[in-house]
Formats: structure tokens, sequence, C-alpha cells
């Protein structure tokens, strides 16, 4: 399988290509702790009862906010139904902005080409600031690029 980019959209990062993956057979896992995140982990995701995920909790304080998020989500279906509309939102609200900063850029591009192609027919830089907004030193910098 090619990986051809990792992107971190949060983070606003691109990440390498060396990706490492961990397979963990739940059924499997020791009873005594290890003392990794991994083990944390598995121990985790495979606990049954509370009193497990408050010993995990307990031994790694880290755990015991998961443990609370965990006990959030699953109260009750009101608090469910909430949690995934907040989670909608904020994915709804993330597109928002990269759809509106990709249409910024393609509406600056063409302001761009109509200053290039005013300047092309000879209009003056005060003409294409005016029309285009754009500023002098904007306009001048455009105006360089054609000669």
């Amino acid at each position: 399988m090619t990986i051809n980019s990792l992107y971190g959209h949060e983070a606003g990062v691109e990440f390498s290509d060396l990706v490492e993956v961990h397979t963990v057979e739940l059924k499997k896992l020791p009873k005594d702790a290890d003392g990794t995140m991994l083990y944390d982990w598995a121990q985790f995701i495979a606990a049954e009862t509370e009193e497990e995920l408050d010993m995990i909790a307990e031994r790694n304080p880290e755990f015991g906010r998961a443990v609370i998020k965990l006990r959030e989500m699953s109260a009750d279906q009101k608090a469910r139904d909430l949690f995934e509309r907040r989670l909608k939102e904020k994915r709804d609200i993330s597109m928002a902005k990269r759809d509106a900063k990709r249409e910024g850029k393609k509406e600056g591009m063409e302001q761009s080409i109509n200053a290039i192609n005013m300047l092309k027919d000879g209009k003056s830089i005060e003409e294409v600031m005016g029309v285009t907004g754009f500023s002098r030193s904007e306009v001048e910098s455009l105006k360089q690029t054609l000669t």
C-alpha cells in the first residue's frame, strides 16, 4: 500500500510517510501491566467494567480524562446525541473555513489576472487599484512581472 501524504488538519502539518502499525489482540492482553502507554490504551479499550476503568485512571492520570469523557458520552442517549452534534458542528466549521480559504485564494487569483489584463491594456496603476482593491505596491509588483 502506498501512502501519498499524511496531513494533520488541526495542526496544519504534513507528517512523514513512515507509518508504524501496532496490532493488539485484546483477548490475549496480559493481566499484569508492563508500564507502556500501548498496554494502558489496550486495557482501556478492552475494559468491560467500571472497576477496570477506575484502575486504569488511578494508574495513569491521562486516562482519567479519557474515562470521564467515555462516561459522559455513554451516559444516556440525549448526552450522546449532544456530543455527536458538537463533533459534527466542529467538523462543519472546519470544512467551512477550509472551503472559504480555497474560495478566497481562487478569488485573489482571479483579481490578479484581472489586474494584469488591465495593465496589459494600458490602464493606470490608480485605475487598477480602484477596480481590484489592491494596494499601490501590489499593483506595482504585478506590473513588474509584465516587464
